[in-house]
């Protein structure tokens, strides 16, 4: 960030506070790649300009930084504090505590508001928990600057910690519209351990946050909710009915297709119910197609109307459809899995290729080179091509003659160095022909 030079004080004071620690890290970096001002003897005697006394804060000689912070605790430049508080959890223990005591006789309330976000960054240096108090005190008075710092770990820690300063209106939007997915569970569960707000948490809240309000709510909201569109509130409201004595896929055969009810179906139906996913594979919407897979993996794991599908339009049907297929040769022969290596979209000739390279390891190899051919699936193909010939070693098996000539004249297709390997590996193949 810093490699051309030192930036313009003033605009980088005027900046993100949190460059600072940035700044830190990227002077020790140049000091131990270029040995920058490596021999400075009596350099605490030496006017030094602001650049230069910056750069002396963040030097990776520790009697720099020690000269640097003696004249930082008297400076009034806007650089003083922040490079300060840097110093603060510097790893050489007076270094630290002399900075610790000068930024703080000068830490009033308005540049401690300033500083909030530096020192919500510091803490993670984890040295001691000075930082971490420094920040926490800082709370109730600041409280509206820490829940607007623009940092994640920050945002997460801070929410964490005021949970009792925060209304029960405030704690409830973020719950409902943050964009920070823990933030909302952090204070949507803050709710729910006081009773509060459980319904519209559990109609707008997080999955997890979702889950528990369910729990709070009884068996009626469980059935509810046996269809909602993530699967672990879903699997709270299934074991809750069960709990309760209640079946759940009797519930799921009676409602209306949706997601939900397929996949709620696909987790708890049985055999029985694989002519009715079977009749989903049908649907015209993708989503439940590949749901209705998705069970039947569970209830019918091998369906042959499944087979079909590895042309779907939908690349996640067919994703779903390759998954289903995995240690099923009965279900799909070698030549049909090769038909498809030539076929239309791409995600059909990739679903191919993943079973046909799943069945065999020479056959891996055999669609490895047949694929170099592929302008869109080449690259992918040579790098498996690489990965197999690193464990040729641990290949005990030889293919077939037929198949071991028809890898023989795909070898002029393969990186010199890639076919020379290949041949050596083939060779046992072809001396058991001789």
């Amino acid at each position: 960030m810093f490699e051309t030079g030192l930036p313009d004080l003033d605009a980088f004071a005027a900046g993100d506070v949190r460059r600072w620690a940035e700044f830190d890290v990227a002077v020790r970096r140049a000091w131990w790649t270029e040995q920058r001002w490596y021999r400075f003897p009596g350099s605490e005697l030496l006017p030094l300009s602001r650049e230069k006394l910056a750069e002396a804060a963040c030097h990776g000689n520790g009697r720099m930084r020690e000269v640097a912070v003696e004249r930082l605790a008297v400076s009034p430049d806007p650089e003083a504090v922040p490079l300060l508080l840097v110093r603060c959890v510097d790893w050489v223990r007076p270094i630290r505590e002399r900075a610790r005591e000068a930024a703080l006789s000068r830490l009033d309330s308005a540049t401690l508001r300033s500083m909030l976000p530096l020192i919500g960054v510091l803490r993670r240096r984890q040295l001691d928990d000075w930082m971490t108090t420094l920040f926490r005190r800082a709370l109730p008075d600041h409280l509206d600057v820490a829940l607007a710092i623009d940092d994640r770990e920050v945002r997460r820690w801070v929410h964490v910690e005021v949970l009792g300063l925060l209304s029960r209106e405030h704690l409830l939007d973020v719950a409902l519209r943050d964009h920070d997915f823990v933030v909302r569970a952090v204070c949507g569960t803050a709710l729910l351990d006081r009773g509060e707000c459980v319904e519209e948490l559990l109609a707008a809240g997080t999955p997890k946050v979702r889950m528990r309000a369910l729990t709070l709510l009884g068996p009626d909201a469980a059935v509810a909710h046996l269809a909602d569109r993530s699967s672990a509130v879903r699997s709270m409201a299934q074991a809750l009915v069960s709990q309760a004595g209640g079946d759940p896929a009797a519930h799921y055969r009676a409602m209306p297709v949706s997601f939900g009810a397929v996949a709620g179906l696909g987790e708890t139906g049985t055999r029985e119910d694989a002519s009715g996913l079977e009749r989903l594979l049908a649907d015209d919407r993708p989503r439940i197609r590949a749901v209705a897979v998705r069970g039947l993996r569970r209830v019918a794991p091998e369906s042959a109307a499944v087979r079909p599908l590895l042309t779907d339009l939908s690349p996640a049907v067919t994703r779903q459809v390759v998954t289903f297929l995995r240690g099923k040769p009965a279900l799909v022969d070698v030549p049909a899995l090769r038909e498809l290596l030539a076929a239309e979209p791409l995600h059909t000739r990739r679903a191919g290729a993943a079973l046909l390279r799943d069945r065999d390891t020479w056959l891996r190899l055999h669609t490895d080179l047949t694929l170099l051919r592929d302008p869109d699936l080449a690259a992918d193909a040579e790098q498996d091509l690489y990965a197999w010939l690193h464990h040729t070693a641990a290949t005990y098996t030889t293919p077939s003659p037929a198949l071991a000539t028809e890898i023989e004249a795909l070898l002029p297709l393969a990186p010199p160095q890639a076919a020379r390997q290949l041949r050596f590996a083939l060779r046992p193949t072809r001396n058991s022909r001789d």
